[in-house]
């Protein structure tokens, strides 16, 4: 095993075959027996009533909070108007009680929502951007149906959700309560972006990160305007009346190596002046102009400033797994200065059959979970875990094939993780022992690492509980 490692890792970094990604070649990747902490994944006691993926979500009081996203699986990639439903946009709210186990539904188009049918519109989107704040969620963006036109788009809509009123509108209402009392929403093209990522950062602003535009029905070869920027603003939000001011875009000129969507875009740390300082890293995403994967990660400041190192160079980082929007832990060490991000199966370029590693430039589903390790110095380097999602065998299509998760898929985290200000978590505060850090919810089930049909793939009802053991 040990000498397939070593052969394969070599073979990663030296075969020059892969034209249509970013880059030719990837970076090694090396066993995770040399990382100072295990991953395991179990089944949890609990599941949703119905499989949902590429949603908003938010914790508030112990509870979980997800809106929009999608019921059925992969898109379509045929010829007509019909490769993203919209009768399978999401339109419920769901409420779920995780120490229970019980999950409350409410539905986006019930007579007391108070919503037109356009807020609902903006409301069941596919893979929108959205960050909570103490008892707030933000969205902003995502793509989907207008009920009014039948026609498809990248909405352009800021959505501010009081988590503590939707709850209570979903499982106790009030008499005459309403879901549109608990939510406002401006529009502006600033936040017409879809398969980005969004966050709040230092002084109180929002960085909503590269995706794109798609305008219209969704089809094989078709592309959106990328943002291949940072763009910057800053929410105002009383309560009662919300508002923005715009900040400059970084980079000014939109960069094509930033013409990314549908990535993992993590905080992390790292020190600076003998300090934890945080920031962002966006790892790979989809697509290169050749439809193929973008390997180098991006730095970003909390000014939003973003900076990759140079492909070209023998030294660079290429990332050859977990390539797609999956879940993902970020864990920094104090004391060695390594932040650690893992990231749990998904769609990727590259996995490991038989203990090779090899590579599909068709990106199939996979249940393999790696590790990234970025150093003190700057350095990454990737590392696969002994962990997979539990084997779970397929009763529908493709019977008794395992079925492969985390595509698009939702991570919360417990409420009693030492974690810095931006939930990165404290390694060192870790015990030496399994330690439940949180759950991984819905998500795409693929019963192929290629589907062929549309019943290849479903929205996955599972959860999983997520153990990590600090070993050193």
């Amino acid at each position: 095993m040990k000498l397939n490692y070593l052969l394969t890792t070599f073979l990663c970094l030296t075969l020059n075959l892969f034209a249509q990604n970013q880059t030719p070649d990837l970076s090694p990747i090396f066993p995770g027996s040399s990382l100072p902490f295990t991953v395991s994944i179990e089944l949890a006691e609990f599941m949703l009533p119905n499989g949902l993926h590429s949603f908003a979500s938010a914790i508030y009081k112990d509870k979980w909070v997800i809106i929009a996203g999608r019921t059925n699986g992969l898109h379509g990639f045929g010829p007509g108007n019909n490769n993203f439903p919209p009768q399978q946009q999401n339109t419920v709210v769901y409420v779920i009680d995780p120490a229970s186990g019980i999950t409350y539904t409410k539905s986006l188009s019930d007579p007391s929502s108070g919503l037109s049918q356009q807020q609902i519109d903006t409301l069941s989107v596919t893979s929108p951007q959205s960050y909570q704040t103490k008892k707030r969620l933000y969205i902003t963006g995502g793509y989907g149906v207008d009920t009014a036109t039948g026609t498809f788009s990248t909405k352009d809509t800021l959505t501010a959700i009081d988590l503590k009123g939707i709850i209570q509108w979903v499982i106790n209402p009030q008499p005459g309560e309403t879901l549109a009392s608990h939510i406002r929403q401006i529009s502006d093209p600033i936040f017409q972006i879809t398969g980005g990522f969004m966050d709040r950062t230092l002084h109180d602003r929002t960085l909503l990160i590269f995706g794109q535009d798609f305008e219209g029905f969704y089809s094989d070869n078709s592309n959106g305007a990328y943002s291949e920027q940072v763009r910057r603003f800053k929410i105002h939000d009383n309560g009662s009346k919300l508002s923005i001011s715009s900040e400059k875009v970084f980079p000014e000129t939109p960069d094509p190596n930033y013409r990314r969507r549908d990535l993992n875009v993590v905080p992390v740390m790292h020190k600076a002046f003998g300090f934890p300082m945080p920031g962002f890293v966006a790892f790979s995403g989809v697509f290169t102009i050749d439809t193929g994967v973008w390997t180098v990660p991006v730095l970003i400041d909390t000014k939003g400033h973003p900076k990759m190192a140079d492909p070209s160079n023998p030294s660079t980082f290429k990332q050859g797994m977990n390539n797609y929007v999956c879940p993902t832990i970020g864990m920094f060490s104090d004391h060695s200065e390594n932040m650690y991000v893992v990231f749990f199966g998904g769609i990727s370029f590259g996995f490991f059959q038989n203990g090779v590693f090899t590579t599909d430039s068709e990106i199939p589903f996979i249940n393999q979970v790696t590790t990234v390790q970025l150093d003190k110095h700057n350095k990454y380097t990737q590392f696969l875990m002994d962990a997979q999602y539990p084997v779970i065998l397929s009763t529908q299509s493709n019977p008794g094939n395992p079925l492969l998760f985390g595509a698009g898929a939702g991570f919360f985290p417990v409420d009693d993780l030492p974690t810095y200000r931006n939930e990165v978590i404290k390694f060192d505060k870790l015990e030496h022992q399994p330690r439940l850090i949180g759950y991984i919810v819905g998500g795409i089930q693929s019963t192929l690492p290629n589907t062929n049909v549309n019943a290849d793939s479903a929205a996955s009802p599972y959860i999983f509980k997520v153990f990590v053991d600090r070993t050193n």
